[in-house]
């Protein structure tokens, strides 16, 4: 093999053990967990905001008189109906009981040994 093969094999072998390391870490899945209600919070935290900012123009354009009274209730209900949904699945996720961290499978030795 020539020192091209080699110096490929060992930066292959390199990037493949730096890419696997994080996924064979004992915590690797609490931490997906925890990342994951994270990104959810974070996710639905932004989308409170942007309702809460339409709901602001909204008022905003029918105080200049861009909107008139009809489309403004027809698109309040609607906005309000979404951040109101939004917010309860605020208050659910922050209600939720955290999950236990997944630990290691153990058989149990009282089990059903008739076989």
């Amino acid at each position: 093999m020539g020192i091209a093969t080699l110096l490929f094999v060992a930066v292959a072998a390199a990037v493949l053990w730096y890419v696997a390391a994080p996924l064979l870490r004992k915590d690797a899945a609490e931490s997906e967990r925890l990342v994951s209600a994270n990104s959810e919070a974070v996710d639905l935290q932004s989308r409170h905001a942007m309702l809460i900012a339409a709901l602001s123009d909204l008022e905003e354009d029918r105080s200049t008189g861009k909107l008139d009274d009809e489309d403004y209730e027809r698109l309040k209900v609607e906005l309000s109906g979404k951040t109101i949904e939004v917010m309860k699945k605020m208050d659910a996720l922050a209600n939720r009981p955290p999950e236990p961290p997944p630990g290691p499978r153990r058989l149990d030795p009282t089990a059903d040994k008739t076989a």
